[in-house]
């Protein structure tokens, strides 16, 4: 406690103290809880009072009419124990806790290749939890047993049965790369009622799979019931005022130099498999011990470990000598294993035995002889590990005691086979040289380029400070890069302590293929007495330093679409939970909280709300995305968007997503359509079969854009297909996540409208208007610079204020604006490097209104305009297309309306009738008032009953293996495949093949019928579902 505390700090209402208690809250500490307060309560004042009131009354309180106990320290400390009578010599006091922990890891973010926005697919390596939050909580977690001073452990003490806390903190991989050292952030630790601190975080250490039982050698056994020991310190400590005997000791530690709550967690029996009833749960038991000491304790009080080889039964254990009480604390917390229940999986085979040696024994007469300490370890049941944490107590005698600090330890294990007695096994054993070596605050790094930093340890032999050890670090990932990061071997100095010391420079951008950024660097270190010749290398222990690539940026001309986007799209494509909060992939949903996003973005990363929660944004790129939300004219307007690139490479890439967005939207309208029971609804179905029809043509159309300017479009890839529920390619319609579902009005209206809505933007309705008489005119290149239209597409693509939503306003801002801007720059030159002979037209087409050639500016035009007008996002003013007929939100409308759309150029004429206006947008949005379009046609009727009921979002490997859905759907899938691979032969110089592409439709559609009709459970009627249905998966063989 500092001579600055004044008040006790407790949650909620101030309470009134006992006339015998201090006050100790720090002044630091006054209004420390604005940190998990909404900021607009923090600047209103509620929630938590002002901190001049509160300062106040904790003064009043304090020194008023109580009498509360103020005085020098020393008179505070002697009060805080007066409980007990402390002697020269006495046990670490320590409290075990047992329960639950929650764990809600996002997996999406644990493959590099879904970094990548360009080719990330939703759902295509998913993990077991793509919508983990990142959440940690301990949970129904309470102190099962206290161990005092005089070395008693007691179950009787108030503070035994007292709930843990329970707070969220976030548990967050250090890099895709490296994901056995996940660092816990901003969880809170303590007992309610009696005390309170912040966990320093830290990276968790020694994982293994800790899986014991016959069920872990099954084959449905996937190796993820790993266990791993998390240590750390709290920080923050708050006091409160519950009374109890290991309290009271606890409180006359704490007026000691250097006193610090060491917390050891173990953390097992976690089941990664989202379809287990115990998920996101796993198993912790924990010890929280209360030590003073001058130089730092990397792993609290244990100075010693003894080592596995990784192998059952037993794995690492950590050790300390109490040469007070003469004994030996073991603990095997992280060592032992468990079944997949969470039971206690005892070593057998024969008896186990703590053995002081110098060698390693195979003939159990060999360490018998030598006649040196051996003491039996035995295993208590589930019961014995809640209250002790598998900790053991071996006591020593006084011959026992002298050589404890001179030979090393081990675990042996007799052969109870009568056969084999003399063969004894050693389980764990401690380095001959006795050193430990032990990383004191982190051994997990993210650091800038040109940067220096030191990474202490604190190195132990046999316990004691190991002076003079020396550690010699060794990089050895990557392989071909030993310049990035330089670091120098250390010697320790009197108190075991070695710093080494690193620097950086830019790495470059090696992982640029996976959007990654930096590069992740590897270490392992080795430790040596400064008596040996041979330095050994420090068991299961990797330093990991992410070095970010050098960033620049210009204040005042950060753009959203250069700058931030492709930031916020990676966030948002790896953690979709964030969706309902704040969708970081939308413009208008980011502008709209700019307050909240700053204030996450400007937290401290020790809080466990700091944006972004995996702690992987460099400080220049967090920087500039600020810069980018404060650049607002002093609130007068929004950050900037800014514009598409506009080079040949990037329209290249926008015309390969934009191939990729058309073949998301034939999924769902196919399954809708194969969900209609045949002989009904068929204007429905005739309907959603003409809406595909048109998606074919501009998936074509689209490749036709592609080749004619030196393009390759991809088909060929289980990338380019989208794993269903998910977002659209590219960004488009950012609040939308398409499914798969049978055919009903809901689907109908909140996913197929949703793909094809019209842009509603004033800033394009003037593009779409002059695009509409672009394309229906000639153009020459000499014609280009002087052509009204064309300068009003130049002038309105400069002044572009807002990232596009729709497919349609994409369309207009990624491809016709870059292309218009390069063929102006080009004099029509972009147009000669494609090749005239991979065009697609009307003599490979089947059906009518066929895809046509794209060879130059006019024709590339035309193309763009079929699409927007046809269907994705057409002109709010106008719902036809460019043949008369309804676009396809409007198709759909009339569904939904259950009448035809018709032109009325006399609206008096439907006075008295019923009839429904087409107001496509808001009042906002002022279009030409004539001709009118009402939905006042002849009945279209949509029965929902006459649809199977199938399931929605099917994957093929959900259905039971052997099953006649699981055959049906692989068959279905192969042919879908094989219809990608024959358009993506088509597409790359085979025009002739489409044909042959469009012949295999009948026989997709026959599979397809075959799954509706079939129900998941064998003894299910097809009438009364739930039903198969076709998952659209990319079939690898």
């Amino acid at each position: 406690m500092s001579s600055g505390d004044i008040c006790t700090r407790t949650p909620g209402p101030v309470r009134l103290l006992p006339v015998t208690r201090t006050c100790n809250l720090r002044l630091s500490d006054l209004g420390s809880r604005s940190r998990t307060m909404p900021k607009a309560l923090l600047f209103s004042g509620q929630g938590v009072w002002p901190w001049r009131s509160r300062l106040l009354l904790c003064l009043l309180v304090c020194q008023g009419g109580l009498h509360a106990v103020a005085g020098p320290l020393e008179k505070q400390c002697t009060e805080d124990g007066k409980d007990t009578q402390q002697t020269g010599c006495t046990a670490i006091p320590r409290l075990h806790f047992a329960g639950r922990f929650l764990a809600d890891l996002p997996t999406l973010n644990n493959e590099p290749d879904n970094f990548n926005i360009d080719t990330f697919v939703f759902h295509k390596d998913p993990g077991y939890n793509e919508m983990g939050s990142g959440d940690f909580r301990l949970v129904n977690c309470s102190v099962t047993r206290v161990c005092l001073t005089d070395g008693s452990c007691v179950e009787d003490d108030p503070i035994v049965g007292q709930p843990i806390i329970r707070s969220a903190g976030k548990l967050v991989d250090h890099d895709p790369e490296n994901q056995f050292q996940p660092v816990l952030w901003g969880l809170a630790i303590g007992v309610n009622g009696f005390f309170r601190g912040d966990l320093v975080a830290r990276p968790a250490q020694h994982f293994h799979d800790a899986c014991g039982g016959d069920l872990c050698h099954e084959d449905e056994y996937e190796g993820d019931a790993d266990s791993a020991m998390l240590v750390s310190t709290l920080q923050n400590v708050a006091w409160e005022e519950n009374q109890s005997t290991f309290m009271s000791q606890v409180r006359s530690l704490r007026c000691k130099t250097n006193f610090t709550f060491h917390v050891k967690m173990t953390l097992y029996n976690y089941r990664g498999e989202s379809e287990s009833d115990a998920f996101p749960y796993g198993r912790v038991i924990g010890t929280i011990f209360a030590i003073a000491s001058e130089n730092p304790l990397p792993l609290g009080p244990y100075k010693r470990m003894l080592w596995g080889d990784g192998r059952p039964p037993l794995f690492h254990a950590p050790f300390y000598v109490d040469k007070c009480r003469k004994r030996i604390v073991l603990d095997f917390s992280n060592s032992i294993r468990s079944d997949l229940f969470g039971k206690i999986v005892k070593p057998w085979g024969g008896t186990m035995y703590l053995h002081q040696f110098n060698g390693t024994y195979t003939r159990c007469n060999d360490w018998q002889k030598d006649r040196k300490f051996t003491k039996k370890i035995e295993f208590g049941g589930e019961d014995w590990r809640r209250k002790t944490s598998v900790m053991i107590e071996i006591a020593l005698d006084d011959d026992e005691l002298k050589t404890v600090e001179d030979l090393p330890y081990a675990v042996v294990m007799t052969n109870e086979d009568l056969r084999n007695q003399d063969i004894c096994i050693t389980l764990l054993a401690e380095r001959q040289d006795g050193l430990l070596a032990s990383p004191v605050d982190t051994f997990t790094f993210r650091k800038e380029p040109y940067t220096s930093w030191s990474m202490k340890f604190r190195v132990f032999s046999f316990g004691k400070s190991a002076t003079g050890s020396v550690l010699k670090p060794t990089m050895y990932h990557p392989k071909n890069d030993s310049k990035t990061v330089t670091v120098q071997e250390c010697i320790a100095n009197s108190n075991g302590i070695c710093d080494l010391k690193f620097k950086s420079l830019d790495p470059g951008r090696p992982r640029k293929q996976n959007q990654l950024d930096g590069q992740l660097y590897k270490y392992v270190i080795h430790a040596q007495n400064s008596s040996e010749e041979e330095a050994l290398e420090v068991k299961d222990l990797t330093v990991c330093i992410v070095v970010y690539s050098a960033h620049n940026y210009t204040p005042g001309r950060v753009t959203w679409y250069n700058d931030v986007y492709p930031i916020f799209q990676q966030y948002a494509n790896l953690y979709p939970v964030m969706k309902p909060i704040i969708n970081l992939a939308s413009y208008e949903d980011v502008t709209a909280k700019l307050r909240l996003l700053e204030y996450a973005l400007t937290l401290p990363e020790s809080h466990p709300n700091h944006m972004p929660i995996t702690r992987d944004l460099s400080q220049p790129k967090r920087d500039m995305i600020l810069s980018w939300v404060r650049d607002t004219g002093g609130g007068k307007r929004l950050p900037p968007v800014g514009t598409a690139p506009y080079g040949v490479k990037d329209l290249k890439k926008a015309l390969q997503t934009a191939l990729e967005l058309e073949l998301a939207t034939i999924p769902p309208y196919l399954t809708a359509m194969f969900s209609i029971k045949d002989g009904h609804n068929d204007e429905i179905v005739t309907i959603i079969k003409n809406v595909v029809i048109d998606e074919m043509k501009h998936l074509t159309l689209v490749a036709n854009l592609l080749n004619a300017i030196g393009g390759e479009p991809v088909l060929n890839k289980s990338s380019v297909v989208l794993s269903y529920p998910s977002p659209l390619p590219g960004g488009a319609n950012p609040e939308l996540t398409v499914a798969l579902a049978r055919c009903s009005k809901n689907q109908i209206r909140s996913v197929f409208q949703a793909i094809e809505r019209p842009d509603c933007e004033k800033e394009f309705s003037n593009i779409y208007r002059s695009l509409r008489k672009l394309s229906q005119n000639t153009l020459y290149y000499d014609d280009f610079a002087q052509n009204t239209e064309v300068q009003e597409i130049l002038e309105s693509c400069n002044k572009l204020t807002k990232r596009p939503q729709t497919i349609g306003a994409m369309y207009i801002h990624e491809i016709l604006c870059p292309l218009a801007t390069l063929t102006k720059k080009t004099s029509g030159g972009i147009f000669k490097k494609g090749d005239p002979k991979k065009q697609i037209s009307e003599e490979n087409w089947l059906r009518e209104h066929p895809p046509f050639k794209v060879n130059d500016f006019n024709s590339a035009m035309r193309a763009i305009a079929t699409i927007v007008m046809e269907g994705e996002g057409a002109d709010p003013c106008n719902p036809l297309d460019e043949f008369g007929q309804p676009s396809h939100y409007f198709k759909f409308a009339e569904i939904l309306y259950g009448k035809r759309l018709v032109r009325m150029n006399d609206p008096q004429a439907l006075l008295g009738k019923c009839s429904d206006r087409f107001i496509p947008c808001d009042d906002d949005m002022k279009c030409d008032k004539s001709p009118e379009f009402v939905f006042a046609g002849r009945p279209l009727t949509f029965f929902e009953d006459d649809v199977w009921p199938i399931i929605s979002n099917p994957r093929s490997d959900r259905y039971r293996p052997g099953s006649r859905a699981r055959k049906f759907s692989d068959r279905f899938n192969k042919i879908f495949t094989d219809i990608l691979k024959c358009l993506h032969t088509a597409f790359n110089g085979d025009p002739a093949k489409v044909k042959e592409c469009t012949g295999m439709m009948p026989s997709l559609t026959v599979w397809a019928k075959k799954l509706v009709r079939t129900p998941i459970d064998p003894e299910g009627h097809p009438n009364d579902g739930p039903n198969a249905a076709p998952s659209f998966e990319f079939y690898e063989d």
